[in-house]
């Protein structure tokens, strides 16, 4: 009925069993099978369609909850309980796809959710009250791209210096990513891209987010 709702799986449920799970509940509904939105000839027509997003991003509620001396083990917690934001993200390219380097052109789709109540609940489900869809620039979406690895470092650091760790091997694989990036060339792209002199003189606005994402490359260092 046009609705939407953010639930809540079964322990260690697959992908493939929850989406036979919801066929079984509708057995006349047609599973969609692409990520992109619905358009209006889907909304309006008569047949019935469900469309599954998997593993959309839990939106902490708390900024305390991202400073470094709160322990890992409340920042996971928040993670996945008393959550109401959701979102999750459609990348796409705009424009002319650089071949050599694609950051260029590669723009986020970035849809929010917002529930009525937060999860988990006295129910699995919620339904969705309000939607959010924001456009994230290639330079915007560097940035981020850079703030999430080097907090998963400074998380990673932490655990093996207060013997939380094991095994270091997590640690060792995200700066072999870090330093020896084989498979998208790592900030050199990101330098191409928007380091230029070309790019800086077309995109005055991006004077501080410029600054912004080289003060991340430095502070990754």
């Amino acid at each position: 009925q046009n609705k939407e709702f953010v639930c809540r799986g079964h322990d260690y449920e697959r992908l493939e069993a929850f989406q036979q799970r919801m066929l079984n509940e509708f057995p006349h509904a047609i599973a969609m099978q692409h990520a992109n939105q619905p358009d209006e000839t889907i909304f309006q027509a008569e047949a019935q369609c469900i469309h599954i997003i998997t593993n959309p991003y839990t939106a902490v509620k708390s900024y305390m909850l991202l400073r470094s001396v709160v322990p890992d083990n409340i920042k996971s917690f928040y993670k996945v309980n008393h959550i109401w934001r959701f979102r999750y993200d459609r990348p796409f390219h705009k424009g002319t796809k650089d071949k050599e380097n694609e950051f260029k052109s590669l723009w986020v789709e970035r849809t929010t959710l917002i529930l009525v109540q937060s999860l988990p609940g006295i129910s699995r489900w919620f339904e969705v009250e309000k939607r959010e869809v924001v456009e994230m620039s290639p330079l915007e979406n560097a940035i981020e791209v850079l703030e999430n690895k080097n907090q998963q470092l400074r998380t990673l650091i932490t655990q093996c210096q207060t013997r939380q760790m094991q095994n270091i091997n997590p640690l060792t694989m995200c700066l072999n990513g870090v330093i020896d990036a084989a498979v998208n060339g790592g900030v050199a792209r990101y330098q191409e891209a928007f380091f230029v002199k070309e790019y800086i003189l077309n995109h005055p606005e991006d004077g501080e987010k410029i600054t912004r994402l080289r003060e991340l490359m430095l502070e990754q260092v």
